[in-house]
């Protein structure tokens, strides 16, 4: 597999994280725990001047001139990293030289120095069923036409398979629909935390907060450190005091949660009003878009995990290109290149056929609407 980054990376040990929004939360520990953090940056003033687990957060302007003595790694949601990546090469920097995205060091330097297949993060979804309706999810659930719940057996088997040619996963989600409307979610985390605890960075739950966690849930949660990600959509459906009491829940049991706020979404189109791209000019759509988590269901590995979910609904048929089918792979080093480089986008065909007219989520898209209207 090729490694873009240059050869003075290898005894990288010193590092400067750039970004400190959910990303950087979500994924910080791995990278403590493997290399020192001189400090992080930010672009965004409000966020600077404090610590975090110990390491000092600045804002870059006041220190860009120290920069150039260590290597920098974007850690921000993918529709970022090309915009900071602009900044640093408008200081001097070199892509691959100086800087590189999360995923690029992930997948190219562990696999280069240490012989190691990572993935940055990988979402498995657990049922298509969902509290809310809303007109433009991006895993196109109100579509639906028969209602699909996997097991907490399902779940497994599809690590199991992922892990037989992948070495670490930095973090793991659960999402729907709702998640917790699937009765074996307490299960899943528990077997998933029996067995793979120690090969996966941090295991999570994306939810809208609209159902409470049960007893069972919450224990379950403290065992194996689960964080929720929830949702907020209360400004546009009104569940504000339900909302607010999954959260209660969550911070009385001392996990980790973050509260995401989306006041509009990316207009994808599809599947009422396709884009339809060129073909010659798909590829570049795909990376704009360039989704920093990938999918894991019904066996196969995808590089969009929103085509794997046009196809479960019946919108779109994906083709093999869209995924890796991890069931017909080899135990080898090849079938660990294999899936590294599909997570970079690396495909047969250079791109998922659902991006031919899907709007995506990267910086081509300039199409808003409101999140979480209803249906």
């Amino acid at each position: 597999m090729e490694c873009r980054l240059t050869d003075d990376w290898e005894n990288t040990e010193n590092i400067i994280i750039y970004g400190f929004g959910k990303v950087a939360h979500d994924n910080l520990d791995f990278f403590k725990n493997n290399f020192n953090i001189v400090y992080i940056v930010d672009s965004d003033k409000s966020k600077c001047n404090i610590e975090y687990k110990g390491i000092a957060v600045k804002y870059v302007d006041d220190v860009k001139d120290e920069l150039k003595n260590y290597k920098i790694i974007i850690m921000t949601a993918n529709r970022n990293v090309e915009l900071v990546g602009k900044d640093l090469e408008k200081l001097g920097f070199i892509s691959g030289e100086n800087f590189c995205s999360m995923e690029q060091f992930l997948t190219e330097w562990f696999w280069k120095y240490k012989k190691k297949a990572c993935l940055m993060e990988v979402h498995s979804t657990i049922t298509s069923r969902c509290t809310l309706k809303c007109r433009h999810c991006n895993m196109f659930m109100p579509y639906y036409k028969e209602q699909i719940d996997y097991t907490a057996i399902d779940i497994l088997a599809d690590l199991e398979l992922l892990f037989r040619h992948v070495d670490y996963i930095v973090s793991y989600r659960l999402l729907g629909g709702e998640p917790l409307l699937n009765k074996e979610l307490a299960d899943m985390i528990e077997l998933i935390g029996q067995k793979y605890g120690d090969r996966i960075g941090n295991i999570g739950i994306i939810t809208n907060g609209t159902l409470l966690p049960s007893e069972k849930l919450i224990e379950v949660s403290k065992k194996y450190d689960i964080k929720y990600d929830f949702s907020d959509y209360t400004d546009v459906v009104d569940y504000k005091e339900r909302f607010e009491n999954a959260v209660q829940i969550v911070s009385d049991a001392n996990l980790r949660y973050s509260v995401n706020r989306s006041l509009r979404w990316c207009d994808f189109g599809f599947p009422v009003n396709n884009r339809m791209y060129d073909f010659d000019k798909v590829r570049e759509h795909m990376l704009s878009c360039g989704p920093i988590f990938h999918g894991l269901n019904d066996g196969k590995y995808y590089y969009c995990h929103v085509s794997w979910s046009a196809d479960k609904a019946k919108l779109l048929k994906t083709v093999p290109d869209d995924y890796l089918d991890l069931r017909v792979l080899n135990d080898d080093e090849n079938a660990k290149e294999m899936i590294l480089e599909h997570s970079k986008g690396n495909l047969a065909k250079g791109f998922v056929k659902l991006c031919k007219i899907c709007g995506g989520c990267g910086n081509d898209n300039t199409e808003f609407v409101k999140a979480a209207q209803q249906m």
